[in-house]
């Protein structure tokens, strides 16, 4: 039998249940372009290159020792990231024993797996979607580790990092000047092909406990993610989000090139008549989303914008790839399991509490603690929760935690608004 795609196989015994087919006809290797996944906000999708999706690259088949591949922490439907219900479901499904669920991104990394309810207690973050990463402290560093507090074992010490971390999409990579959430394969200069390249031959070594491989193998992948685009392409209660002159969905993504500039994907919509589009009541929500755009496009009262930082026009990333502390790493907003470092900055003295030191754990500057990529914002109601660790669990969340944390200020209905754009991307 043919090595597959295990979302492929998911998705023809799917179509095809209670239906004797052939095992060949079930390893389908093709997803159609804009083929439609419902979210939470309607339905998402994505648009490749290559004319179709090719659930039979090197991403999607296991390429190591362990029955893992790039696809079993970065799913199509699921915005190429994987939400926590995603893990629940191949931990009922498998009792535990799917290839995910691996010491490799256990709570600790000597956790008991011998029973279901043991391995439903080791793997507690992974069942969250937050999987175990880490590193030593730079022998360079600016800072060193004075206190560790780590509950579950994962392995922290005054030298060495445990923490957990979301997966980030492998998609919209056409927009990008960096690949990691602290930039761990690339250097800013944008070399994005050669990131993706060392991130893939990272994960087959790593993650998939694999031999270094082909350079064929780590190419094929590379360019596979360059050529993705995933964004939302209908929202309930609004219908296609390219309707009436608007340019939301992904093929529209697809051609944007990577520019700073302001979102204007619901130009269109800015200021519509209630009924001149389609219904009133659907067009009184593509207002509702033109204004949300404006919101992020725009400073508030403090002078704050979203847009500050999500420069990269009609996706959301930054453009040249600057990355930042948006205080989701604090201990105030600590989640249960995860580690806690306190570190000391070696020339004054300052100390400073973290979950996950971030661009500092690669660079060693003190200057870099707490500092992450930012993401493409494109198909985000496809990949909940957000920020790197999780934090937020809801769109409406990441709203109020920059508002508490960054001094934003939103009256209840521009939070609304703000939301529905957000959906919309």
């Amino acid at each position: 039998m043919k090595r597959r795609s295990t979302f492929a196989a998911l998705v023809m015994s799917t179509l095809f249940a209670g239906t004797a087919v052939a095992d060949d006809v079930l390893d389908v290797t093709r997803l159609p372009n804009n083929f439609p996944f419902l979210d939470q906000a309607g339905t998402a999708a994505t648009f490749s290159t290559a004319g179709f999706v090719d659930l039979g690259n090197a991403f999607h088949v296991p390429q190591g020792t362990n029955g893992r591949s790039c696809e079993s922490c970065h799913l199509p439907h699921a915005g190429w990231s994987i939400r926590p219900a995603d893990v629940e479901l191949k931990f009922l499904l498998t009792r535990g024993t799917d290839p995910i669920f691996n010491l490799l991104d256990a709570d600790s990394p000597t956790a008991d797996v011998s029973s279901v309810p043991a391995r439903r207690s080791a793997y507690s973050m992974l069942r969250k979607g937050l999987f175990r990463r880490n590193g030593n402290v730079p022998a360079t560093a600016e800072y060193e580790i004075i206190a560790v507090d780590d509950p579950l074992h994962a392995g922290g010490t005054l030298t060495h990092f445990e923490f957990f971390r979301r997966p980030l999409a492998t998609a919209n990579f056409h927009i990008a000047k960096n690949v990691g959430w602290h930039d761990q394969n690339g250097d800013l200069t944008g070399n994005v092909h050669a990131g993706l390249v060392a991130q893939a031959t990272g994960n087959i070594t790593g993650g998939q406990q694999g031999s270094t491989p082909a350079t064929a193998t780590v190419e094929s992948i590379a360019v596979y993610e360059e050529g993705l685009s995933f964004a939302q392409q209908f929202v309930f209660g609004v219908g296609p989000l390219t309707a009436c002159g608007a340019q939301g969905g992904p093929e529209n993504l697809s051609a944007q090139p990577p520019v700073a500039a302001r979102f204007d994907l619901y130009d269109a919509w800015i200021g519509l008549v209630p009924g001149t589009c389609t219904t009133r009541a659907a067009d009184r929500k593509r207002v509702q989303i033109a204004r949300g755009q404006e919101l992020f496009n725009n400073a508030g009262p403090t002078g704050k914008r979203c847009s500050g930082c999500h420069s990269a026009a009609n996706n959301g990333s930054n453009v040249n790839g600057t990355l930042f502390d948006v205080g989701a790493s604090t201990a105030a907003l600590r989640q249960p399991g995860m580690p806690l470092y306190t570190l000391r900055n070696k020339t004054t003295g300052e100390t400073r509490l973290t979950t996950d030191p971030g661009r500092a754990l690669k660079s060693g500057r003190w200057a870099d603690v707490d500092k992450f990529k930012v993401p493409s914002l494109r198909g985000l109601a496809a990949r909940a929760p957000y920020f790197h660790n999780g934090t937020a669990a809801t769109l409406t969340d990441v709203v109020i935690h920059y508002e508490q944390a960054l001094g934003f200020q939103f009256k209840p209905e521009e939070r609304d608004d703000l939301v529905a754009f957000l959906e919309a991307l």
